[in-house]
């Protein structure tokens, strides 16, 4: 039969895909399967929520951990936790009856685990029971970098690998390392502000800062860049020399950008993801790389004798830290893209340079706690009277003495009250075979198994209104020791834990204080402060970060040096 476009086609001419498609459409239409695709997800969340919520079960002597109810199938808590994880983890405890709880992210349990107590037997197991290794490993390799063929080679030279921070820890070594950050703080605390109103004079560290103008002896800038950035040019040429910084110039503001996509990182985002903090955190990453492999080859050349490349110079301020690293290296061949300096790198900056940021807005926040600490410091400062000729005189050069600022109690602290209130340490162990956690009586012991993890947000514990009194307020004299009569002898760091998530403390807590508490003390005894605008320092809000938190903007100050005798 010819076809005719002028004759209506009967039903069953329909072919039969279309009839499919038509019955189906009108079936998924239909006001049942509409409601169940509307009602279907809220009555998944509702029996989840319902079945997720669980008491502790006694396991024979032990109890197992209190299961905080979420609303997700296999995501679990992971939103809340991206979200904000600190405010999501005390919110978990004032509801947990136990001194233990549990979340779910990604179908795996994450005990939760802030008693000193607890945090103690966690600490004390073997590695083969509760394992730091692989999550180490995760953060060496998705934030870092690292190529992820090289976890056997680093694992088989582990223990040599350790073995090298004995030339940063221990003396004479770490008396030389202290002592050459100690010598780059006094030049740098001295020529802190220019009091210039060209941009092309000012410091680097007063340009991050957006240092502005005011008048020759008085200067606006931001209190936080300043300090992180006098730091991170003190202690970086202490490790790497003063080349490394002088060739790459952007190295401590790459750690910073690197620091703020850790999140991003460790999930595993790529460097193509359109989102400006992920892009700028691999671009950082790479530059960082990039300086510290260049700083590898330069030294593998001096080795051999050959010349390390322009701008290297001869090398000699290198610390023996970085120079037995890489001379290792060089011993178990390792690659040049496989040498772990980013992380000691990242390690030395990231902490202590925010730390004497909130220690010194917590002092200046306190006058009369000033006052006390320019008293305190005063036998271990020295400003000197400058040169003049005629009219024009140098800036007052300043002498630190850091071991005797150890003596100063009350300035250690305020510096212990400043790592409670910023510090965010984690640790994170995989769980290798069923354990119990003892607590301080048998009804506290808790059972983990195998398979789980045990988490260790430190800084819940150092939140917690049952061991620091108002926790939220600043408050030094909590770790003051005193005798009978009032007499403060000494501090007592009680039972904190800021320095790190390692299987023990952090291996650069004596360095980190002792240089903190050099470049507070000598900022303060050099400078005086007083807020940009109103009469009182705004404390600001903290954003979460992989240590030390950062404020949530800008903390604007005046900068002023301070009158001393021979100015009156």
């Amino acid at each position: 039969m010819e076809d005719n476009f002028y004759t209506t086609v009967s039903n069953h001419s329909i072919p039969a895909t279309s009839s499919w498609v038509a019955s189906t459409w009108k079936a998924a239409s239909s006001p049942n399967v509409v409601l169940a695709l509307v009602l279907g997800p809220f009555i998944i969340a509702a029996i989840t929520r319902y079945l997720s919520s669980r008491p502790s079960p006694q396991v024979g002597e032990e109890k197992s951990a209190w299961k905080v109810p979420y609303w997700i199938p296999f995501i679990g808590h992971g939103f809340s936790f991206l979200w904000d994880p600190s405010k999501m983890l005390r919110e978990a405890k004032e509801q947990s009856p136990n001194a233990i709880f549990a979340l779910h992210m990604g179908g795996t349990t994450h005990n939760i685990v802030s008693e000193p107590d607890l945090v103690r037997s966690a600490m004390a197991q073997r590695e083969s029971t509760l394992s730091s290794h692989d999550v180490v490993w995760n953060v060496i390799q998705k934030f870092f970098g690292f190529p992820s063929n090289s976890k056997a080679k680093y694992f088989a030279n582990w223990d040599e690998l350790n073995t090298t921070y004995k030339y940063m820890l221990r003396e004479p070594y770490l008396g030389q390392m202290l002592n050459t950050t100690v010598r780059n703080m006094e030049r740098h605390i001295c020529s802190m502000v220019s009091f210039v109103d060209t941009d092309i004079d000012l410091q680097p560290w007063e340009r991050y800062a957006e240092a502005s103008y005011v008048s020759d002896t008085e200067t606006s800038l931001d209190l936080m860049k300043l300090m992180r950035d006098v730091m991170g040019h003190a202690s970086i040429p202490a490790m790497h020399g003063n080349a490394f910084l002088d060739k790459y110039p952007e190295v401590l503001h790459d750690i910073y950008e690197l620091d703020k996509g850790m999140l991003y990182l460790i999930m595993g985002l790529p460097a193509w993801t359109p989102w400006s903090p992920v892009i700028s955190a691999h671009n950082a990453r790479r530059r960082l790389w990039e300086a510290l492999d260049a700083q590898q080859v330069a030294m593998d050349a001096q080795a051999k004798g050959e010349d390390p490349g322009d701008g290297w110079g001869d090398m000699e301020d290198v610390s023996p830290f970085t120079r037995n690293r890489n001379e290792m290296y060089r011993d178990k061949g390792f690659a040049i893209r496989e040498r772990g300096e980013l992380p000691t790198t990242w390690a030395l900056i990231i902490n202590s340079s925010l730390i004497v940021y909130w220690q010194i807005l917590y002092i200046l926040d306190n006058p009369s706690l000033l006052a006390e600490i320019r008293s305190e410091i005063e036998p271990h400062i020295t400003i000197h009277k400058p040169m003049s000729i005629g009219r024009i005189s140098e800036a007052p050069r300043i002498t630190i003495d850091p071991e005797g600022l150890t003596t100063c109690h009350v300035l250690k602290a305020t510096y212990l009250e400043s790592l409670r209130l910023s510090a965010q340490p984690w640790s994170v162990r995989t769980v290798g075979t069923d354990v119990t956690l003892k607590g301080d009586n048998s009804n506290s012991n808790y059972l983990v198994k195998k398979g789980e993890y045990v988490t260790m947000p430190h800084d819940l514990h150092m939140r917690d209104p049952a061991y620091f009194s108002d926790p939220a307020k600043f408050d030094h004299e909590r770790f003051l020791v005193r005798d009978e009569e009032g007499k403060i002898t000494g501090t007592d760091m009680k039972t904190i834990r800021p320095y790190g998530g390692g299987p023990s403390l952090c291996k650069g807590r004596v360095l980190a204080e002792r240089e903190c508490l050099a470049l507070v003390a000598g900022v303060l005894a050099y400078w005086d402060f007083e807020p940009d605008e109103g009469t009182r320092f705004r404390i600001p809000k903290q954003l979460k970060t992989s240590a030390v938190a950062r404020p949530d903007g800008d903390t604007r100050v005046k900068v002023r040096r301070r009158k001393f005798e021979w100015d009156e």
